[in-house]
């Protein structure tokens, strides 16, 4: 217990990088461009969540823009709950650079079923851009599991079937913010019936503009992202549980 709280004491006295942790990415990007290698990042913690530190999060979000060509994919955890965070160009356009899939868990961690992620990778073949081209999710079947000592996976969506997407490129996910953010009914539908596995939970308009807020920040603390203050972004967050 000491030792992690000194750890994350650490982080709040050096939280612009933490442990050379962005210096060290900056140096294996610079050599995978070098090399034409395209790079994947796991994480835990998306970087547009108020519980990355901000100093870090501005920090890798420039870096990500910097090396937008190489890295293709970010795959993060934390929220329990389905769904992807949007980066942006520093430059004038403000295009897409790219985009974080935040998955749902294995856990019923709260209240919810357990989930995986299969994703399908541009790839093995030479040349390969090693971009996802959809994924599926599954569903345990609890009910199955309890009654008859079953283990039974569900399929609950792909992109393919539920967004039409055969190609998950920054451009193509913008293109769904875009249609997420016309057509209320095709989000009821499709991505918040998703983000908690459930037909039952009902998403008001206050719900509505701070999930497409959500989808917009990939950068934390950032008050230009979208209409709600970062005090009420924060109160959000802390109403879904994560850890």
């Amino acid at each position: 217990k000491q030792w992690y709280q000194r750890r994350v004491r650490g982080l709040y006295l050096d939280n612009t990088d933490p442990g050379g942790q962005l210096a060290w990415l900056v140096q294996e990007l610079s050599w995978a461009e070098r090399a034409g290698i395209k790079v994947i990042i796991l994480g835990h913690i998306p970087t547009g969540r108020s519980d990355c530190l901000k100093a870090f999060s501005w920090n890798y979000y420039r870096i990500i823009d910097r090396f937008e060509a190489t890295v293709v994919g970010q795959y993060m955890g934390h929220t329990h709950l389905d769904h992807y965070m949007m980066q942006y160009s520093a430059d004038k356009d403000h295009h897409p650079t790219s985009f974080q899939f935040v998955s749902p868990s294995l856990t019923t961690y709260s209240d919810m079923r357990p989930a995986i992620r299969l994703y399908t990778l541009d790839g093995l073949y030479a040349d390969s851009t090693f971009r996802p081209l959809k994924y599926e999710t599954y569903l345990f079947d609890l009910e199955r599991a309890n009654s008859k000592n079953e283990t039974v996976w569900e399929l609950e969506y792909d992109t393919v079937g539920a967004y039409n997407l055969t190609w998950l490129v920054p451009k193509e996910m913008q293109g769904l913010y875009e249609r997420l953010a016309s057509d209320r009914a095709f989000f009821n539908k499709t991505y918040f019936k998703y983000m908690y596995h459930s037909n039952n939970n009902t998403c008001d308009d206050d719900c509505y503009e701070f999930e497409l807020c959500l989808i917009q920040t990939g950068r934390s603390h950032d008050p230009s992202i979208c209409n709600l203050s970062l005090e009420e972004r924060r109160k959000r967050e802390l109403k879904n549980k994560m850890c």
